[in-house]
């Protein structure tokens, strides 16, 4: 029987139980329990659909990784239940599993800074389950018992999370739920950070904070595949070593934060020279694995505040860009700046407005193994004989409608998707509705 009609109910199933989804989350109280400041616990919700759709932008030629220049409109859909478990002596369990389904446009390939910051923690159309990330803190007051309303502190981390969210962070552009979706925005494009598919590594955390200064480390495991779901179990040869300072200063009486962010990554990565001048490779990078290689990088992260409600951010990224993209995306350089406000136009105080943009680059081997007809996990139209800067623009406007749901209406315009200026440029149109309990 033919596949359309052996299910001729199933993509309004799908779309169903979405909305059921989406009805359950936005009524589902959040909770608290506490026993004189030492037990307690809370449960939040989040919901995120994200609508896009694409201009039919000059194609000349294409790969197996190109963007697409006509395909129908894309739906995700991101659902997480955060679970947080306070104990005593300042212990505490997260627990954040995450439904997901849907896809994105061009299956999440074709453009290094994707449009779509959900996009990687879609799995399948379908909607599939997974544990998401599950970790033990443990707190250390410095300064006493209100450290962490603002004192110095110690916190460590066992588990399974999202680095991202220890790291890089920025007040103005961190978050593709509620602020800028692009990839090279909502993170440092050059960061290769340890991750499976959906975003989390199993790893160990370390932090000093204090009103002024901050310190971080992290050490976690690998993947044993770019982009894959498994870890590798050989730690001793696939590891990330993270490394960040902070610092809190003011410019007159506007706040203002710097991080510097440093990495190193080893594992089974391939290499571009090898699989671009090697033959035996035949240009498959994936030939070329082996245990040794490295990657290692830097990032420059500020976010200022420019008046009561305006909010600068900017980003510097680079890394060697000799082994191959493993995790986030494929992007070696990238500068990123932009803003992000909040109007107050007619009484909306609540709703905010961004605007920003990156332009991202690649490193020589890394752009000679692409022009060679080689592919990599995100990107590769077959050939790029014309090698060009890939450049982002962004921006959106978040509707409040009332303390649950905000609705935006976001536009991207990249230019020389995956470094080729043969093809685009790319509009890209986006609606994105949020639940947050």
């Amino acid at each position: 029987m033919p596949s359309n009609l052996r299910h001729p109910f199933t993509n309004r199933a799908k779309a169903f139980a979405f909305i059921i989804l989406f009805v359950l989350g936005t009524y589902s109280p959040a909770f608290s329990q506490t026993e004189g400041g030492k037990i307690g616990a809370t449960l939040h919700f989040q919901q995120t659909l994200i609508m896009q759709a694409n201009n039919n932008f000059p194609s000349p030629y294409s790969g197996q990784n190109s963007f697409l220049s006509k395909e129908p409109p894309a739906l995700s859909v991101t659902s997480n239940f955060f679970l947080n478990v306070y104990l005593p002596d300042e212990f505490r369990v997260t627990f954040n599993p995450e439904l997901s389904g849907g896809k994105a446009l061009s299956g999440a390939l074709g453009i290094a800074g994707f449009p779509n910051g959900d996009a990687f923690r879609i799995g399948k159309p379908t909607p599939q389950l997974s544990s998401g990330e599950y970790y033990l803190r443990k707190t250390l007051s410095l300064s006493g018992p209100n450290s962490a309303n603002g004192g110095s502190r110690l916190t460590f981390v066992l588990g399974k999370f999202s680095i991202v969210d220890f790291f890089d962070h920025n007040a103005y552009s961190n978050d593709a739920r509620t602020q800028f979706m692009n990839w090279a925005l909502m993170n440092n494009g050059a960061w290769d950070y340890p991750a499976d598919t959906r975003g989390y590594i199993p790893g160990f955390v370390a932090e000093f904070i204090s009103p002024t200064y901050t310190l971080r480390f992290a050490a976690t495991m690998q993947t044993n595949s770019a982009n894959g779901p498994n870890f590798d179990p050989n730690i001793a040869k696939a590891h990330g070593f993270t490394l960040q300072g902070g610092y809190a200063y003011r410019l007159g009486h506007l706040p203002g934060k710097i991080r510097l962010l440093l990495y190193y990554n080893t594992g089974r990565f391939g290499s571009y020279t090898e699989a671009a001048t090697n033959p035996i490779y035949d240009h498959n990078i994936v030939l070329t694995r082996q245990y040794g290689r490295t990657k290692v990088g830097f990032g420059v992260n500020i976010q200022q505040k420019l008046c009561r409600h305006v909010g600068l951010f900017a980003r510097i990224g680079w890394d060697n860009g000799q082994s191959e993209a493993w995790s986030y995306t494929e992007i070696d350089r990238t500068v990123s700046v932009g803003i992000l406000t909040e109007p107050d136009l007619f009484g909306r105080k609540y709703d905010t407005f961004g605007i920003g943009g990156a332009v991202d680059g690649l490193s020589n081997a890394h752009r000679a193994y692409l022009a060679s007809g080689g592919y990599g996990f995100i990107i590769g139209d077959g050939k790029l004989p014309h090698y060009g800067l890939e450049s982002v623009l962004e921006t959106f406007y978040s509707f409040r409608v009332n303390k649950l749901l905000a609705l935006s209406a976001d536009y991207q315009f990249v230019i020389n998707p995956a470094y080729n200026m043969d093809r685009g440029p790319i509009d890209v149109f986006g609606i994105r509705a949020h639940v947050s309990i």
